[in-house]
């Protein structure tokens, strides 16, 4: 198997990795959840709140909630033909294994991000 073939695509990014580390240490108690609007739909985001200068505060949205208009297809998944109970449906489970081992080494300390 070549270098091409073990090499998995991401979309996940150094800064969503930050988030990530931000949100599960347990370091920071500035973090929350804010009601917000997505595209004109109500919304919640989790976001890091920080004093910016006297009297004002920085907001920075970490990760927002899906809203009933929003489609989430993970990499790799397909509908099932239940009615959705039960959640999305994966035909190889190594695949599954593999994106899941690919995801945490991308969020291990150390990583480079």
């Amino acid at each position: 198997m070549s270098n091409a073939d073990t090499t998995q695509k991401t979309n996940i990014t150094p800064g969503h990795v930050r988030a990530f580390h931000a949100l599960t240490s347990g370091m920071y108690d500035n973090i929350t959840l804010w009601s917000c609007q997505i595209n004109g739909e109500p919304g919640v985001a989790i976001v890091m709140v920080d004093h910016d200068c006297e009297g004002k505060v920085a907001v920075m949205p970490l990760f927002v909630a899906l809203t009933a208009s929003m489609e989430l297809v993970l990499d790799g998944e397909q509908q099932g033909e239940d009615g959705g109970e039960g959640g999305p449906k994966r035909n190889d489970s190594s695949a599954t294994v593999r994106e899941f081992e690919a995801s945490k080494a991308a969020l291990a300390p150390g990583s480079g991000s």
